[in-house]
């Protein structure tokens, strides 16, 4: 881009410090050619796990008793987010909420109580759960790191057009350099056909450098706002929401750093507070 590039943007953006780079329970589908494609690209070696669902009934554990708010391990580990059910007696007399009532470990397959909640202390429960089965790699499975394709092993133990889960991580470089080239481009183009007659992709005047960098994070974080409500971690809705109001702070901050650069006036909606601990280069 002729005022900003990569680089700039990246330095800017990572130092937000709350880029998502590990994900969990991302359910993707294996076709027919025993295919199955992550949202993601530059997977980081040795991160990928994929499960697929032991069985679609739910395991039942009872006499679960939680003390004070110490972790309790159930049967098994390996188990199914947002599937649990954990009930005062087998007749579901009592259902109790997440998060309020009690915490859950899924990897770990532990629970807790939670101080002030409906468990009262030392109560035996009733616990439903789901299970996954790990599945190996090379054995099972192969994957591409960087393109993140997972391909099936025909002599392994996954069966074609099936759902599966994966837990993988990705660098903090890959979190935002698939959307790198294409936010550039669109700024850059949004830019160029409100600029008055004097200026070009070539002017560099410090306002474009700015402008278009600020203009290119708003894209950016767009773009993280659609996948957060994707990428399988929990608290989707509300992370995104957290990116979208990031991206219109950016965008407003950018028309206004570009106005006596534009043939014409954009409405900004309000005023931003620019973070004076970044300074563009």
């Amino acid at each position: 881009m002729g005022w900003t590039d990569a680089d700039t943007v990246r330095k800017h953006l990572l130092s937000l410090d709350n880029l998502p780079t590990v994900f969990k329970d991302v359910e993707v589908s294996l076709d027919s050619a025993g295919k199955a494609y992550l949202p993601h690209r530059g997977i980081e070696s040795g991160s990928a796990q994929v499960k697929v669902l032991k069985q679609l009934l739910p395991n039942s554990q009872s006499g679960v008793t939680l003390s004070g708010e110490t972790w309790v391990a159930l049967s098994y580990d390996d188990l199914v987010p947002g599937e649990i059910v954990v009930a005062s007696d087998d007749g579901l007399g009592t259902a109790y909420q997440l998060d309020s009532d009690y915490c859950f470990n899924p990897a770990d397959g532990k629970l807790r109580r939670i101080s002030g909640g409906s468990i009262s202390d030392g109560a035996s429960v009733e616990v439903y759960y789901k299970r996954y089965e790990v599945k190996t790699a090379v054995v099972d499975f192969t994957i591409d790191l960087s393109t993140g394709v997972i391909t099936r092993v025909p002599t392994g133990d996954l069966e074609i057009e099936t759902n599966i889960y994966v837990d993988y991580e990705i660098s903090d470089a890959s979190a935002v350099d698939e959307l790198m080239t294409e936010a550039l481009t669109e700024a850059e183009n949004k830019i160029l056909g409100l600029l008055k007659s004097e200026y070009t992709i070539e002017s560099s005047d410090r306002g474009l450098i700015t402008g278009a960098t600020e203009l290119t994070l708003s894209i950016i974080c767009r773009g993280l706002a659609m996948r957060a409500l994707s990428d399988g971690r929990t608290a989707a809705e509300g992370r995104s929401r957290a990116w979208r109001n990031l991206s219109q702070q950016y965008e407003s901050q950018a028309w206004i750093t570009l106005q006596s650069f534009l043939a014409v006036h954009i409405p900004t909606g309000g005023t931003t507070q620019g973070n004076s601990n970044w300074e563009w280069q």
